[in-house]
């Protein structure tokens, strides 16, 4: 199975050259690229620290509605090393989907305190089958009952699917005191 979605990826990024660089090449991609080229979203630096061990992440910080609302839709690549933080006014629930979202994700739900909340892998939702976007939607947001951490949390962290594998970190067995350490934001 991972292997069909790792090509059907792959085709995706190869028909997105002709559009904006880094988003899959359709209307509405376009549209969600032109938004953050002209109101590009916040940057900062967090750590995943767990003991003596902190895994530094550049973000981008989802603060909004509208962002959190976005995410990383459309893009063709996240790099390792990168994601996005999306921060919540307070706790909120229910999962994340990946609704025109093209690239496999691992996200960690955090409590107000900074710990792990809920953890999922998530992979693209593509509209293989010409489906409507009524019919599409409703069938990415039944995917996504899969992500649903199970309580409330006050932000999550979506990074590229394996990268915590990489950096030593099992997704669905990460250590007991592996918190959320927000760093000064990142300017440019």
């Amino acid at each position: 199975m991972r292997g069909i979605v790792l090509f059907a990826l792959l085709t995706i990024a190869a028909c997105s050259g002709g559009g904006i660089d880094g988003f899959v090449n359709n209307p509405g991609c376009e549209s969600i690229a032109s938004h953050l080229a002209e109101k590009p979203l916040r940057e900062a630096r967090i750590g995943l620290v767990s003991g003596d061990i902190t895994r530094i992440v550049d973000v981008e910080v989802a603060d909004e509605p509208g962002s959190q609302s976005r995410g990383l839709m459309c893009q063709t690549d996240v790099s390792y090393g990168s994601g996005m933080l999306f921060e919540f006014n307070g706790l909120v629930s229910g999962p994340f989907w990946m609704f025109n979202t093209y690239v496999p994700l691992d996200i960690i739900y955090f409590n107000s305190a900074g710990g792990v909340a809920g953890t999922a892998v998530m992979l693209p939702c593509p509209n293989e089958s010409g489906l409507t976007e009524s019919a599409w939607r409703i069938h990415c947001l039944e995917e996504a009952a899969e992500y649903d951490p199970g309580e409330p949390y006050a932000s999550a962290l979506e990074l590229p699917g394996g990268w915590l594998l990489s950096e030593g970190l099992v997704i669905d067995s990460l250590p007991e005191d592996l918190q959320l350490q927000k760093f000064v934001p990142v300017t440019r």
